[in-house]
């Protein structure tokens, strides 16, 4: 069973989710670089989702930041609902580290049918979206890892490609959500057809996944050393989520 803390302050675990609410807040309105189209910001999801796990703080800090910057600058293609891509990134991954695969499952394959039955009739062939198919598989072998590697002495040799897998899925729940938005009602704000959606999809079918891909490495390098920092800390390591 994951560890559990319910000794700390309700001000603590505010103030916890404050700081990685201010920090996505921050890097979302500085001028961080892209890969892609995949800003690297996104790899916020990514840390708070693992590096605070207990309690949900880091995702949900994570989530308030981006409905802050929704609020300063609502996305040009979704809108005001532009916050769901990071918050839903960032809590699949955080339903791993506190075992609730199922739901993590479940969200995923929801994403995925409500895009397909979208209003507008996006006809969008599944093979454009193998990397989404690919990383619901993913998520039971990942809950696997955490299992393994999260227990209360952390697997090393485990830690970096847990977290990059875990990066990865987080992120194409990200992406699964940014096109059921687009799906719903996002193509028509830049002018297009639901008939010129799927024209729009199968050519960077395979270039959008590396995309992630590498923002999962960079997410993937960031997060892991602040894993070890954390779990170094005896006042903050009940922040990571462990088995016994």
């Amino acid at each position: 069973m994951p560890e559990q803390n319910n000794k700390t302050p309700p001000t603590l675990k505010f103030t916890i989710a404050a700081v990685f609410a201010a920090l996505t807040l921050i890097l979302s309105i500085a001028p961080l670089p892209s890969i892609g189209y995949v800003n690297v910001v996104a790899a916020m999801e990514v840390i708070g989702a693992i590096v605070a796990s207990t309690n949900m703080l880091g995702a949900a800090g994570v989530s308030a930041g981006a409905i802050l910057f929704n609020l300063y600058k609502p996305s040009e293609l979704f809108l005001q609902l532009g916050f769901l891509t990071m918050a839903l990134g960032s809590f699949t991954i955080t339903l791993l580290m506190i075992r609730r695969k199922w739901i993590a499952i479940s969200l995923a394959v929801i994403l995925q049918i409500l895009f397909f039955i979208a209003p507008g009739n996006v006809f969008v062939p599944a093979w454009a979206l193998w990397d989404k198919f690919l990383a619901i598989l993913l998520i039971y072998p990942a809950s696997v890892l955490v299992d393994k590697t999260f227990k209360s002495e952390i697997n090393a040799k485990l830690l970096f490609p847990t977290v990059l897998l875990l990066a990865f899925i987080g992120l194409e729940v990200d992406a699964m959500a940014g096109n059921l938005l687009f799906g719903v009602y996002g193509y028509e704000l830049i002018g297009v057809s639901a008939e010129q959606v799927a024209g729009m999809y199968q050519p960077f079918a395979f270039a959008a996944a590396e995309e992630r891909l590498a923002v999962a490495l960079v997410s993937a390098f960031l997060t892991t050393p602040l894993v070890w920092a954390v779990k170094a800390n005896p006042q903050i390591s009940w922040l990571i989520v462990r088995g016994r």
